[in-house]
């Protein structure tokens, strides 16, 4: 009996002593928002002899191996989208080595590298390379109209250019500064009028972009992208002096624009306002005679107001400016009406 008792006990030793020799490598995977990112793969490997393991996450997050001998390892854990995390261990005995892993997108693991940077220079280069970093991604969001998202962007650059102005002793870097400012000024000032223009309940962002757009004009009158946006403004303050300011800017860098109050008229007309109507198109045929729609619209003006004579004058001038005109068909079919 008590060989039997042995016997059946050596198993157990066995086992207990295989289980104390190796370790285990566990932990999870998150992404830097704290959710967990499934199907990373783990890929460990010993330092000092030809071997590799590769394991993934479940949808937790989670990993276990098991069975591993207290050697170095190299343990690098990577997933689409994410930059590559790498580092060396050492596996415990008989214990588990918990490995907890936030993987960064490249541009998280860009901005990361650029604070630690930025932590061991002087305040100013700081300031003036975290603005700069800052600034060029703005204009990435920038030209491709993306404003909302390319404002928090250049608002932080102007703050921390302004502040690299203060900080700054060197004369050269601090000129360098002086002569970029003026652009991301102009860069917030179109950013902010945009996502007022683009969004009804952030239309205080239109007006918080007067100062920027103002300081602009001056230095470049013929800025006609300024131009147009503080002719908006104006028009939502509904300063008159400023609609006429710009508008008259506008017109003497572009010429005769009969389209805009052509636009005007048309609008009226949509909302049954035909006298109105009529005193926009008038203004526009007499900003440029030349511009056939407007005589086009006229007729139409002239027919709702029952005057089928002046209607007929109109519609047979449009097709002396244009007889083969987008709209040459619908007028042939009032001038037979007209008859």
């Amino acid at each position: 009996m008590r060989n039997l008792i042995t016997a059946i006990m050596i198993p157990a030793v066995c086992l207990t002593l295989a289980a104390e020799s190796t370790g285990r490598i566990g932990g999870k995977v998150t992404n830097k928002e704290g959710k967990p990112v499934a199907g990373a793969i783990i890929t460990m490997s010993r330092s000092d002899i030809n071997w590799t393991k590769e394991i993934k996450t479940d949808e937790k997050g989670t990993y276990l191996q098991v069975g591993l001998e207290p050697k170095d390892f190299t343990f690098s854990v990577s997933a689409p989208g994410y930059q590559t995390q790498k580092q060396n261990l050492k596996v415990k005995l008989a214990d588990i080595t918990t490995i907890n892993i936030v993987l960064l997108t490249p541009q998280q693991a860009s901005d990361e590298a650029l604070k630690a940077n930025l932590a061991n220079l002087p305040p100013g280069e700081g300031k003036s390379m975290a603005a700069s970093a800052s600034f060029n991604a703005a204009v990435e969001l920038y030209n491709a109209q993306n404003y909302a998202e390319a404002l928090p962007l250049v608002t932080s650059a102007l703050a921390d250019f302004n502040q690299a102005l203060v900080d700054l002793k060197d004369a050269e870097s601090r000129a360098t500064i002086e002569k970029n400012l003026p652009t991301v000024e102009r860069v917030l000032g179109i950013t902010l009028y945009e996502t007022g223009k683009a969004d009804p309940t952030q239309q205080a962002q239109m007006l918080k972009a007067e100062p920027y757009l103002v300081n602009a004009y001056k230095r470049n009158p013929k800025d006609q992208r300024i131009l147009v946006a503080l002719l908006d403004i104006a028009k939502v303050k509904n300063d008159a002096e400023g609609v006429k300011t710009y508008q008259a800017a506008i017109d003497a860098i572009m010429g005769p624009r009969p389209e805009l109050a052509y636009n005007d008229g048309v609008a009226a007309f949509n909302a049954s306002k035909f006298k109105e109507a009529k005193a926009f198109v008038t203004k526009a045929i007499a900003t440029d005679p030349k511009f056939a729609d407007s005589y086009w619209l006229l007729g139409v003006v002239e027919f709702s107001l029952e005057n089928p004579k002046a209607a007929k004058e109109a519609f047979k001038k449009y097709m002396e400016i244009a007889p083969t005109g987008k709209k040459a068909g619908e007028v042939k079919e009032f001038l037979k009406e007209l008859k």
